[in-house]
């Protein structure tokens, strides 16, 4: 590792479009947003470490079977906002080439803008706060609750 003094300047390579934060990354292009964001679900949806998964290997390298592809593909339209090919991971089969198609033949850039981004992260937290309020009040807990009043 080379340590630089601290009154040089930042190099190049630290420029606005580079810059990577824990809670925000920015891309550079709409390829790499989509790149990013399927790394993420696939690294939660086969409990893989995402630094480990490689945009231009194949996904089934990695595990991914056709119920896992699927799911991701729906995922992958929610955020989107368009209709996919149910085949699209096993028609291109890395993240690279998936993401290069989707660029090319949808327009994907409203989806992949930092504000879309949030606003769908925003969207899909809701919904999970949703899924866990809704599975509190079920099952013979939620049933008590309601004859309780709790």
């Amino acid at each position: 590792m080379q340590l630089q003094n601290s009154s040089s300047k930042p190099s190049e390579d630290l420029s606005k479009n580079n810059l990577q934060d824990e809670n925000m990354i920015v891309e550079n292009s709409p390829a790499e947003a989509i790149q990013s964001w399927l790394v993420t679900k696939l690294s939660k949806q086969l409990s893989l470490n995402a630094k480990t998964i490689d945009v231009r290997e194949p996904l089934t390298r990695y595990g991914l079977d056709s119920i896992d592809a699927v799911t991701l593909v729906g995922d992958l339209e929610d955020w989107l906002g368009c209709e996919l090919p149910s085949t699209l991971l096993w028609d291109y089969p890395t993240i690279e080439k998936s993401a290069e198609y989707l660029v090319k033949e949808f327009d994907v850039s409203a989806a992949v803008s930092p504000v879309a981004s949030s606003n769908v992260k925003d969207a899909s937290d809701d919904k999970t706060e949703k899924v866990e309020a809704s599975s509190k009040s079920s099952g013979w807990g939620g049933l008590w609750n309601r004859i309780s009043g709790s």
